[in-house]
């Protein structure tokens, strides 16, 4: 939802912004009609501007996080053992996506690969020396909440 109102906000903003600086310019305002054109630059140009950048990035860190601790979550539950079609399963993204991400954390922290007799590629994660966060109640609440909502959508 943030990003949908982000990507309005901000095109809403672009496009007043850039509509009242041809004003300003071609009009050649002085005085009074400078500086009324000047607050509404402000408040109906830059300010939504500002705050749909603001909801996309936010949406985008948000979205991280996200992956970041269902990726936690799966290393707990499989014993630092994951699969790519593990992780697509949980997160629900593109496999070439999860996979770079994957990719980036075996990297980080210095997994090992397995392959199975089928060919299936397993990343094997070193979880006793990995600094894995603490799950508190709350977050555990938040995570089921938000998986029953998006089930219910």
């Amino acid at each position: 939802m943030s990003k949908i109102l982000g990507g309005l906000l901000l095109f809403w903003g672009g496009i007043v912004s850039i509509g009242l600086l041809l004003g300003i310019t071609l009009s050649h305002a002085t005085g009074v009609g400078l500086a009324i054109l000047s607050m509404l630059l402000v408040f109906f140009g830059l300010s939504p501007l500002l705050l749909g950048g603001w909801l996309l990035y936010s949406g985008i860190q948000a979205e991280k996080r996200a992956l970041r601790e269902q990726f936690f979550q799966l290393l707990r539950m499989n014993q630092g053992r994951l699969s790519l079609l593990d992780y697509v399963t949980a997160t629900r993204i593109e496999p070439a996506i999860a996979r770079r991400h994957l990719d980036g954390w075996a990297q980080e922290f210095f997994a090992e690969f397995e392959v199975n007799e089928r060919g299936d590629i397993y990343y094997v994660f070193p979880i006793e020396t990995m600094p894995l966060p603490e799950s508190t109640h709350f977050q555990l609440l938040g995570r089921a909440i938000r998986q029953w909502l998006q089930s219910a959508v």
